[in-house]
């Protein structure tokens, strides 16, 4: 057989499969459906046969080409499919699954046409070297968009729980506490800093009561960025009073090299509330 005979009976294989493509589609959501039914939209009878039916047109027109070099159209597929996976929650493993069923039925699709029209061995290998690689770039554009996408929503979702952990209470006019609370690491730190330095100004507060009787563990950078805190705070305008201090804070300051004895400390939120003159004591002491 010439090439260009092999070229048409491969033609005819692909005319053959976007012909055929519903019913192709309908196979392979069958096939998934009789190995396992999940209760998810993605998963639905209609929703696979409908992703099924774009995918094997672009493998029947793939393969009408010489050159099956070009799968951008595939990894798009996959990519698109990938992230509607992670918004549906569906897990990776039970998605993924769907490609045997893809290849299962287009193959068995072939075989009859292979049978009719007596196709020899180099026409198979070319069928083969046509649809394998659109399916394998589908999968790779699937796989790559499902894991960065979900990278994407839980940083989305620690971003906000960080935020969360930075809530400046307002108290009186002018007047906030914000509690730290639990362990703290040195991203949380940050944000810490950052946000509360912003709803210091948001709120136009002229005091800051930071307290940290929550705080449990804290390391040398943990507590530079809560000291620092304290000393930006007091170059906005306002003065920071510091809660609950824990010796273990307080010697991890003392080894950063920051004299306590220039910040504002109270043993508890009671005290330094008198010492802004909103308790017993009416007059405010702190300078």
């Amino acid at each position: 057989m010439n090439h260009t005979e092999q070229t048409d009976r491969v033609f005819y294989v692909a005319e053959k499969i976007i012909e055929n493509k519903q019913r192709i589609a309908d196979k392979i959501a069958l096939l998934r459906l009789e190995a396992v039914n999940v209760d998810n939209d993605f998963l639905t009878e209609e929703a696979m046969k409908e992703r099924a039916l774009k995918l094997i047109e672009m493998i029947g027109t793939n393969l009408k080409k010489d050159d099956h070099a070009n799968f951008n159209e595939a990894i798009d597929w996959g990519i698109e499919k990938g992230k509607e996976a992670v918004v549906k929650d569906v897990p990776i493993t039970e998605a993924l699954q769907n490609t045997q069923y893809y290849r299962k039925a287009l193959w068995i699709f072939i075989a009859e046409i292979v049978e009719q029209e007596r196709l020899g061995g180099e026409d198979i290998i070319k069928i083969a070297n046509g649809l394998d690689p659109v399916l394998d770039q589908a999968v790779f554009g699937y796989s790559k968009s499902y894991v960065e996408y979900n990278l994407q929503i839980a940083q989305r979702y620690q971003d906000t729980l960080l935020e969360l952990s930075v809530p400046v209470v307002p108290l009186f006019t002018g007047l906030a506490v914000l509690p730290i609370i639990g362990d703290i690491d040195t991203n949380r730190a940050k944000m810490i800093q950052e946000k509360a330095l912003e709803r210091c100004q948001d709120m136009k507060l002229e005091r800051l009561i930071i307290d940290l009787s929550g705080l449990t563990i804290v390391d040398t950078m943990v507590a530079h960025h809560i000291f620092q805190l304290v000393t930006t705070l007091k170059l906005l305008g306002v003065k920071a009073v510091i809660t609950g201090i824990r010796s273990a804070v307080a010697i991890t300051a003392v080894n950063l090299g920051i004299d306590l004895h220039n910040l504002n400390i109270y043993t508890t939120l009671q005290q330094a509330l008198e010492a802004l003159g909103y308790g017993l004591v009416k007059k405010e002491t702190i300078k």
